[in-house]
């Protein structure tokens, strides 16, 4: 594997070049170096982000950061948030805790999106890898059976080739490899501005959630950082400028609840921005993916996005590492696609309807909105299918239609699972475990093989986390076999 260690001298050829340094970027370029697997990270930036939108981590996206050895770096950065509230000053609207999840991370992670990058760059770092910075993407054009790119280093001026297998757009929301792939990005803006603002703040609010504030006066979001940081998102007027002290003051005092005495201290960073709900055609053409907010934008709420793309990052690394080493045919790269999409189609309409609802501006709508709200919110059924979408707990690629878990289903953690990103067959107590480990070792895949209590059958678990094979348990030896045809199997194309 070539030495990715320099930052100076770009190589000639890659098996995939990432376009793009944000966490999308980091996480694939972390996932693929620690499966051995060569690749090339550019960004046309000399550093790392410096404010962002994103502030949530979800219980999800720290099961996959677990996976390549930084999930505890970044919760020791972040403040864990049990619950998701949503409030009318003092009452509470909707109450989503998310104690009750099965996850080793029952909870949100609030942390700025910076230091996300920042962490997921120490952990490439540590692993071995470097980013190629001041170093953008000019033009791609096909050249059998990859991809050839032009790249242009902004220190030097110097404009060198490079051939790549695959290409891969981490490169966000005005994306050059979608746009040089020719793809279309579909959708529009809503009618609706936000602020954004990180301030230290004195308060005797809530604590331990994330708030949104369902006020007449209009939305505002405040999750509290670590230290005295704070950060608030607040529905505002087209045409307000980025908010001083004095401004968030005002939102504070209009939207949040009264009796917490806020009092704003120092604003460390202030931004506006218009909302755009978009959508790419495709997420694959040939050997170019796209990944985050280079394939779907949508609104904030929900703190859905970043997220989004990480779990993007993850579905892909895995399937390009099984094709590069050989463990699986070409064909299982249409399934990125094919899964992810649709996916986010969903998310982009579970954002909208969050978002409408959030936004609301007329008097009498909010007041039934908070009533209807408060009302199934008491259904205990409620509290968990919110908990387990806002988290991404409950995202499959199966049908619904299997006992679970089922084909395409997330299974929760288990000890003896993989460690990183391996393949795991877990099978109920008594099931024949020396069988199946013995199975297991005729096969070329590594596949950990240990017991699960619970478990109405054996389950075959991806890379990433999701059931790619079921089986009774007295057939639970079975499965390593049908893994090597279903790495190679003729997937089709997504429809």
């Amino acid at each position: 594997m070539p030495d990715h260690q320099s930052n100076s001298k770009l190589p000639g050829s890659t098996d995939v070049l990432i376009v793009g340094a944000g966490p999308t970027g980091l996480a694939l370029a972390c996932a693929l170096h620690s499966q051995g697997i060569d690749y090339v990270l550019v960004d046309r930036s000399a550093s790392g982000a410096v404010h962002s939108r994103a502030a949530a981590v979800h219980a999800r996206t720290l099961e996959s950061l677990a996976t390549i050895g930084a999930a505890d770096a970044l919760i020791a950065k972040g403040r864990a948030g049990r619950s998701f509230t949503a409030r009318d000053g003092q009452r509470s609207v909707i109450h989503t805790p998310f104690d009750e999840l099965d996850t080793p991370y029952p909870f949100v992670l609030a942390v700025p999106q910076q230091t996300t990058e920042r962490v997921l760059e120490e952990r490439l770092a540590e692993l071995g890898g470097t980013v190629h910075r001041r170093t953008a993407l000019l033009a791609l054009s096909e050249l059998f059976p990859g991809m050839n790119a032009m790249l242009s280093s902004e220190e030097t001026g110097e404009v060198r080739a490079l051939r790549a297998r695959w290409v891969v757009g981490c490169d966000g929301l005005h994306s050059t490899v979608r746009e040089q792939s020719g793809i279309p990005f579909v959708g529009h803006e809503k009618p609706h501005n936000f602020a954004l603002i990180e301030f230290t703040m004195d308060w005797s609010g809530p604590e331990g959630e994330i708030t949104f504030f369902f006020s007449p006066a209009g939305l505002l979001a405040v999750s509290h950082l670590q230290g005295e940081t704070y950060r608030a998102v607040a529905l505002v007027d087209d045409d307000t400028p980025a908010l001083d002290a004095a401004g968030v003051q005002a939102l504070l005092d209009a939207r949040g609840p009264s009796a917490a005495g806020a009092k704003v201290g120092e604003i460390r960073m202030s931004s506006t921005w218009r909302v755009r709900h978009r959508l790419a055609d495709t997420f694959g053409q040939g050997p170019v993916f796209l990944v985050g907010d280079a394939a779907h934008v949508h609104s904030p709420v929900g703190a859905q996005g970043m997220n989004t793309g990480l779990q993007d990052a993850f579905n892909l690394s895995w399937k390009l590492a099984a094709v590069v080493k050989g463990e699986a045919g070409p064909a299982l790269l249409r399934t990125y696609n094919a899964e992810r999409r649709p996916m986010a189609q969903g998310l982009l309409a579970f954002a909208a309807q969050l978002h409408e609802i959030s936004t609301m501006s007329d008097p009498g709508k909010i007041r039934l909105r908070n009533d209807v709200l408060h009302a199934v919110g008491q259904l205990p059924e409620v509290r968990a299918w919110l908990a387990g979408r806002l988290a991404q707990l409950s995202v499959s690629y199966g049908t619904g239609d299997d006992p679970g878990p089922g084909v395409g289903d997330r299974m929760p953690p288990r000890p003896g699972m993989a460690a990183g990103l391996g393949w795991s067959l877990l099978l109920p107590p008594g099931a024949g475990l020396a069988a199946a480990q013995a199975a297991a070792e005729e096969i070329p895949v590594p596949v950990a093989v240990a017991e699960a209590d619970g478990l109405p059958h054996a389950v075959l678990v991806r890379p990433d986390g999701h059931v790619a094979l079921t089986a009774p348990a007295s057939s639970a030896a079975e499965l390593p076999g049908r893994l090597e045809e279903w790495l190679h199997r003729d997937w089709p194309a997504a429809a």
